[in-house]
Formats: C-alpha cells, structure tokens, sequence
C-alpha cells in the first residue's frame, strides 16, 4: 500500500459516518409527519389525533384543521412544537458539522464538543415522547372513570393497541374502537438515536487515535 493510500484510509477512518446518518436523519425528522397516532372510529376514523415532539394534529372526518385555527386552539403547543423543531434541526446541523469536522486534526476538538454536545439529545426526546403518552394516556383513563359513570365507557389502550369508547342515554347508545399506534417515522426516530449513540461512542475513538 501506497503512502497516499495509507493516508487516504486513515483519513476516512476518522470520518465519524454514523454521525454523518444521525446527523441527516435527526435534521429530517421534525419535517417528516407524526410518531403516534390515536384514531376514534373505523375507515378513515370520525376523529384522529397525529402527535410528535415537532407537530400535534387534529384530525375530523379525516379533514385537518388548518394552521390558524391550530395557533387559536392552542397558541402555545403550536409555538413550542415550532421551538422544538427549530432546537432540533440546530442539534442535527450540529451533530452533521462535528462528524465532518473529525476529517480534520485541526478542529479535532471541536468536532469533539459538537458530537459530545449533540449526539443523545434526540434520545432522551424519543424516551422524554414515550414517558409523557404513558402518563397522558393513565391521566385521561383515570379522569375518564372517575367522571364517566355510567354513561360513558371508555379504555384507551397504553401507547399501542385497541380500545373502546361507547356513550349511552337511556335507550340511545354510540360506540366506536379506539386505535392508537407509532408510525414509520418513530422508528426513524429510534434508528437515529441508535445511531447517535454510536456516533459518540466513535468519536471518542476517533479522538484517541
């Protein structure tokens, strides 16, 4: 082997590639659509909740309400669904920037600190998401029994799964199943994250050598 094809392999063993994928993937996610979904009824549902850390939709007879009328029913979930977009196209641009950086000797360090900086911040929000859709769901089940009776009956299901609403009034009664479930994109979510755990895992390596 040549000394310019030593130092070509040397070079590109201090490419942090997994960082390159997390990188990519974690400046993609808050654009690419919700993570969970709860859907009340069958063929389209009559009612349909689409919800990420980036984005929480309401779904009727499968029409969106519109952006407007989003920031008017909730100004503030909107605007912090916009800051953790924004927060996290900052901390994949970063990540990206840090496994680059490690090409060079020169900004060693720096590539350091921005991988060391960025690397699990989309992993404590995929876990954070998951902790807070567990309590949510024991919230409204809890409020729902202790308000209810006997005239509404419903179970929504922990995270994934199937579950029943039904509501009577004397001889009147409606029920619908409840689905709720991740989407593709979480499991994107929880690829990058691997991935970015991997990432400051390498660039410790890389900085030793």
């Amino acid at each position: 082997m040549t000394t310019v094809e030593k130092a070509s392999e040397r070079l590109w063993r201090r490419l942090n590639f997994f960082g390159v994928l997390a990188g990519i993937l974690t400046l993609l996610l808050p654009f690419s659509g919700a993570w969970w979904h709860l859907t009340l009824g069958t063929d389209g549902g009559i009612f349909s909740i689409l919800a990420s850390p980036f984005e929480f939709k309401f779904l009727i007879f499968n029409k969106q309400i519109s952006t407007a009328e989003a920031v008017q029913l909730s100004p503030l979930l909107w605007w912090l669904c916009l800051a953790f977009k924004l927060c996290y196209a900052y901390f994949g641009a970063a990540l990206l920037a840090g496994s680059l950086l490690s090409l060079s000797e020169k900004h060693a360090e720096s590539a350091e600190t921005l991988v060391r900086f960025s690397s699990l911040k989309l992993l404590w929000l995929v876990v954070a998401f998951v902790v807070v859709l567990f309590i949510a769901t024991f919230l409204v089940n809890s409020a729902t029994q202790l308000m209810g009776g006997a005239l509404i009956d419903f179970s929504m299901p922990y995270i994934v799964g199937t579950g029943k609403f039904a509501m009577s009034s004397g001889n009147f009664r409606i029920s619908a199943p409840i689905n709720v479930g991740f989407t593709s994109t979480f499991a994107v979510a929880i690829i990058a994250s691997a991935l970015g755990i991997a990432s400051r895992i390498y660039q410790k390596r890389i900085s030793s050598v």
